[in-house]
């Protein structure tokens, strides 16, 4: 039988398998890891055994379904997320905005271009770029035909 024992973050993580200890330093546990100590434990067990616990099998294959979908919705809403932010960017352009400079202050100016960096949508006001996330206001801009 698996026995895991430590706190998700924790510096060090104790596991063993069929009586042998392993200490993991600074890993989290993860989707593999889980399916190593559980293809082990399937291994080392021993179907004649009447101590065999077949609902704690049926638990740990239905927590490991779980953490899959949990994984595929976690990817889900970040890809959402990104794309939010870009067409957020993408609606500022030639607007009018007000925004937090490096050194505390405020900048006004109009959105000249966008930069989809790796960290996320970069705004060019004059020759400066700036986070989206450091967005303090934005001018509601008239279209060409007033309305």
């Amino acid at each position: 039988m698996v026995d895991i024992t430590g706190a998700a973050g924790s510096q060090a993580a104790d596991y063993s398998i069929a009586g042998t200890r392993k200490q993991v330093p600074n890993q989290q546990f993860d989707t593999d890891m889980f399916l190593q100590l559980l293809v082990t434990q399937l291994r080392y067990q021993d179907p004649m055994s009447e101590g065999q616990d077949t609902g704690e099998m049926i638990t740990q294959l239905s927590m490991f379904t779980l953490l899959e979908q949990v994984i595929q919705l976690q990817d889900t809403v970040e890809k959402h997320a990104a794309s939010q932010d870009k067409q957020q960017a993408l609606n500022l352009l030639n607007q009018q905005i007000e925004v937090r400079g490096y050194d505390g202050g405020t900048v006004n100016g109009t959105v000249s271009a966008i930069d989809f960096s790796s960290t996320g949508p970069l705004l060019t006001i004059g020759e400066q770029e700036y986070a989206l996330s450091s967005v303090i206001r934005v001018e509601g801009g008239n279209t060409e035909d007033g309305q």
